[in-house]
């Protein structure tokens, strides 16, 4: 699986680089945690962010499975269950990890 998460949007409307992650590179403790999370974050379920969210920090969240199927959600932390922000630290951390 292979997840890419771009920060972007709020007041100034300004993009940063998408953090990216191959579960297939990682340990498989790790893996497994993010699998499980993917999982947990249900996030064909998220509701789409609105126009509320227009001068907040918004994120894509990019999920490629291994089968190749592709998908693209648009969140925001504020309004994001904790399942998904969950995943979104877990993203954060390991591929922060692995930039170094």
């Amino acid at each position: 699986m292979k997840l890419a998460l771009a920060r972007g949007g709020g007041v100034a409307g300004l993009r940063k680089p998408p953090l990216a992650l191959d579960t297939a590179t990682l340990p498989p403790a790790d893996r497994d945690r993010v699998h499980a999370l993917v999982a947990a974050a249900q996030l064909p379920a998220l509701p789409a962010p609105g126009d509320a969210a227009h001068d907040q920090v918004g994120y894509t969240l990019s999920v490629t499975a291994d089968d190749g199927a592709a998908h693209d959600y648009d969140l925001t932390l504020d309004t994001a269950p904790p399942a998904v922000r969950a995943l979104i630290s877990e993203l954060r951390r390991l591929a922060g990890s692995l930039a170094r």
